[in-house]
C-alpha cells in the first residue's frame, strides 16, 4: 500500500520566505509535502479542499493575522498542530501558547534547522499516538494572552448559547468590551465568566470606542479571580479539601513549598514550622504537582523555587497569579545561568528573593531571614500588581560617558518587596544628563545586587554599578546596594564616598546609612521609598528631615506591601506621595534645580 504523506502548510506575506521555507523544507518531502499561502484568505481556501497536518503561519500579517487563522483553525479543523512565527516574539508569549500541547512559538529570524526538527518530531508523534492534543485545548484566557503579549489589533467575539459578547483589543492592550447592554470592564468580566460556549478572532476591525483603561493584567487576574470566586460559591466550599492537612489554631500563616529536591523542601519546611505562627499546609517536587495542589488548598503564600525541570517556575508563577492569586517568594540558588529566570519572576509577580540555606552559613539567622521575608510578604497586597514589560536594552551610542565629577545632589532610594517592578519604572527612564547620583538600596541578598546590576546597566542610558566599598559619589551613576552590609558615607576634600563594613549587619542599617549622609553630605538630598522599603527606627529619616531634605514615598495605594510605608507616614516624615512617573519627573526637576523649592 502506498505511503501517503502527510502536508504542512506554509503561511507568510513574504514571497521570500514562503519560497526559503518550502525549499528548505522539501528536503524532507519523503515525510511530508510542503505547500504555501501568501495570506490567511489563501490559506484558509486550502484548508478548506486539503487535509493537513500541521500549519506553519506568520502572525503578523495584513487583514486576518496569524492569530486569527489560529483561532479559525481551532474551531474547523482541531487536529491540525500550529506552530506560529514572529519577530516580536517574548518569553511570555513563548510559554503561554506553548503549555496547550498543540501549538508552537519560533522567533525570526527562523533557524531552519530547528524548524525542520520540530516539525518532523510533531509529525512522528502523530504516527505514535503521542499527539499532544487538540487545538480546542486553547481557552479563552490563553487566547486573549496570546492576543495581548503579540501586541496584536484584534476583536474576539464569544458566544454562551443566546447570549454573545465581543472583546476589542488595539496594540496588545484590551480597549473595549461589549456584552448585551452592558460594556467596558464589567462586560469584559462577564464574558471571561462564561464556563462554556465558543470564541474566534474577527480579524483587524475598528474599535468603536474605549471604554477600558486598565493594563491587560490587571483584567485577566480581575476576572479570572471573580470566575473562581463564583465557582466556589456555587460548589458550597466552606472547608478546606481532605487532603488540606490540619492546622492547629494558634497557627495563623498558611505556607505552600515548591522545590524540586525533597531535602531542600524538608529544610525549609522544618525552619518554617518552627515559626509558632507558620504552617505548612503542602509540598509539592514538581510544577505540575504544585498547580494542582495549589488549587486544591488556597495556601495563604507560595515558596517556590524557579529552577525546576518540565514545568519550571516562571510558568507555574504565572498560572498562580492568574488563576490563584497569592503572594509568592522566590527561594532559589543565583547562578549565573539562573538569575534572569529569577528577575523575570519579581516582574511577574513574585513578591521577594531569598537564597536557598547553605549548610556552611548560619543556619539559625537563614532560618530568621527566612521567615521574616515570608511573614512580611504574606503581607502583600496582590490586587496592587502590576506587571511591566521588561525596557529595551540600549545601544552604546545612547549611554551617557562615565563622569568623574562630584555632584552636588544625591538620590537614596529604599525599595523592598514588591519595589522591584517600580524600580524598572524608574531606573531605566532616567536621562543620562542627570546631574545627580543615585544609590538604589533593594532588601534582597546580596547574590543578586551583580545581576540586578547589570540588568539595569543595559536598559538605562547611565552607568549603572554594584555598590562597592569606596564607591565614589558622581553624577550620572547609579549604584544598585543591599542593606545586608552597613554603608557609611564620608567626605574627603569635597569628595565623598561609601564605606562597607564587611560585618553582615541588617538592623539599623537604614538609619546608620541616612544619618551620616546627614551628617557627612553637602548637597541636597532626595530619598525615595518603595514598597516593602526598609525604613528602620525612623531616626534617619527625621534626620534626613531636619536638614531640610525631600522625602518621597510611593502612592500607598498601589504598594504590593505597603505597610513600612505607611508607617513613616503616619510618622510625618514622608512629605509627599506619588506614582513611579511623577517620582521620575520630581528627580529630573530636583536635581537641575540649585535649591529644594520651599516645602
Amino acid at each position: 500500500m502506498e505511503n501517503i504523506r502527510k502536508k504542512v502548510l506554509v503561511v507568510d506575506d513574504d514571497p521570500q520566505i514562503c519560497r526559503l521555507l518550502s525549499q528548505f523544507l522539501e528536503t524532507e518531502h519523503a515525510l511530508y509535502e510542503v505547500i504555501v499561502a501568501g495570506n490567511t484568505h489563501e490559506a484558509l481556501e486550502v484548508l478548506s479542499e486539503e487535509n493537513f497536518s500541521l500549519v506553519v503561519a506568520d502572525i503578523h500579517m495584513p487583514g486576518i493575522s496569524g492569530i486569527d487563522l489560529l483561532s479559525i483553525i481551532r474551531g474547523r479543523y482541531p487536529q491540525i498542530k500550529v506552530i506560529l512565527m514572529t519577530g516580536y516574539c517574548t518569553p511570555e508569549v513563548r510559554e503561554e501558547v506553548q503549555k496547550s500541547g498543540c501549538l508552537y512559538f519560533i522567533e525570526k529570524p527562523i533557524q531552519l534547522r530547528e524548524l525542520r526538527q520540530l516539525i518532523s518530531s510533531e509529525l512522528a508523534k502523530e504516527d505514535e499516538g503521542g499527539f499532544g492534543g487538540t487545538l480546542k485545548n486553547i481557552q479563552l484566557s490563553d487566547l486573549i494572552q496570546m492576543c495581548c503579549l503579540s501586541a496584536v489589533n484584534t476583536a474576539i467575539s464569544v458566544r454562551k448559547g443566546t447570549q454573545q459578547g465581543t472583546i476589542f483589543i488595539e496594540d496588545g492592550e484590551i480597549t473595549h468590551a461589549l456584552c448585551e447592554k452592558e460594556q467596558g470592564e464589567e462586560a469584559f468580566y462577564k464574558i471571561l465568566g462564561w464556563r462554556s460556549g465558543s470564541f474566534e478572532t474577527l480579524g483587524d476591525i475598528i474599535n468603536p470606542k474605549t471604554t477600558i483603561d486598565k493594563n491587560w493584567e490587571s483584567l485577566l487576574l480581575e476576572g479570572l479571580h471573580r470566575v473562581d470566586e463564583l465557582v466556589a460559591e456555587n460548589a458550597k466550599i466552606d472547608e478546606p479539601p481532605d487532603n488540606c492537612q490540619a492546622i492547629p489554631e494558634h497557627k495563623s500563616l498558611r505556607v505552600f513549598v515548591v522545590d524540586d529536591s525533597s531535602m531542600m523542601r524538608r529544610i525549609l519546611t522544618d525552619m518554617l514550622t518552627s515559626d509558632k505562627d507558620i504552617c505548612v499546609v503542602g509540598t509539592a517536587k514538581n510544577g505540575e504537582e504544585a498547580l494542582k495542589k495549589i488549587q486544591e488548598l488556597r495556601p495563604d503564600i507560595v515558596t517556590l523555587d524557579v529552577n525546576m525541570p518540565l514545568i519550571g517556575g516562571g510558568t507555574v508563577l504565572k498560572h498562580v497569579m492568574i488563576k490563584n492569586p497569592c503572594p509568592v517568594v522566590i527561594v532559589s540558588s543565583t547562578y549565573d545561568d539562573t538569575q534572569a529566570n529569577t528577575l523575570d519572576s519579581l516582574r511577574f509577580g513574585a513578591v521577594d528573593f531569598i537564597s536557598k540555606p547553605v549548610k556552611s552559613r548560619n543556619m539559625k539567622e537563614q532560618q530568621r531571614r527566612l521567615i521574616d521575608k515570608v511573614k512580611l510578604a504574606a503581607k502583600a497586597k496582590i490586587s496592587n500588581f502590576r506587571r511591566v514589560r521588561s525596557p529595551k536594552i540600549l545601544s552604546e551610542e545612547t549611554k551617557s560617558t562615565d563622569s568623574q565629577n562630584p555632584c552636588d545632589f544625591l538620590v537614596v532610594c529604599s525599595s523592598g518587596p514588591g519595589g522591584y517592578s517600580e524600580l524598572v519604572k524608574i531606573i531605566p527612564r532616567l536621562p543620562a544628563s542627570l546631574n545627580a547620583c543615585m544609590i538604589a538600596v533593594q532588601r534582597t541578598p546580596q547574590s543578586i545586587i551583580l545581576p540586578l546590576a547589570d540588568y539595569f546597566s543595559k536598559r538605562s542610558r547611565f552607568n549603572v554599578l554594584p555598590m562597592h566599598d569606596h564607591a565614589q559619589i558622581t553624577c550620572g551613576r547609579c549604584y544598585i546596594a543591599t542593606y545586608n552590609f552597613s554603608m557609611k558615607l564620608r567626605t574627603q576634600k569635597e569628595i565623598s564616598f561609601i564605606d562597607m563594613d564587611d560585618g553582615i549587619s541588617d538592623n539599623n542599617a537604614f538609619d546608620l546609612f541616612l544619618n551620616s549622609i546627614a551628617e557627612f553630605f553637602t548637597g541636597q538630598v532626595l530619598v525615595l521609598l518603595l514598597s516593602g522599603a526598609e525604613v528602620g527606627s525612623l531616626d534617619g529619616l527625621r534626620n534626613i528631615q531636619k536638614r531640610n531634605s525631600r522625602i518621597i514615598a510611593q502612592q500607598v495605594t498601589s504598594c504590593m506591601v505597603p505597610n513600612p510605608l505607611e508607617k513613616a507616614i503616619q510618622s510625618k516624615v514622608v512629605d509627599s506621595e506619588m506614582p513611579a512617573e511623577e517620582i521620575v519627573r520630581r528627580i529630573i526637576y530636583y536635581s537641575g534645580a540649585k535649591e529644594f523649592p520651599k516645602k
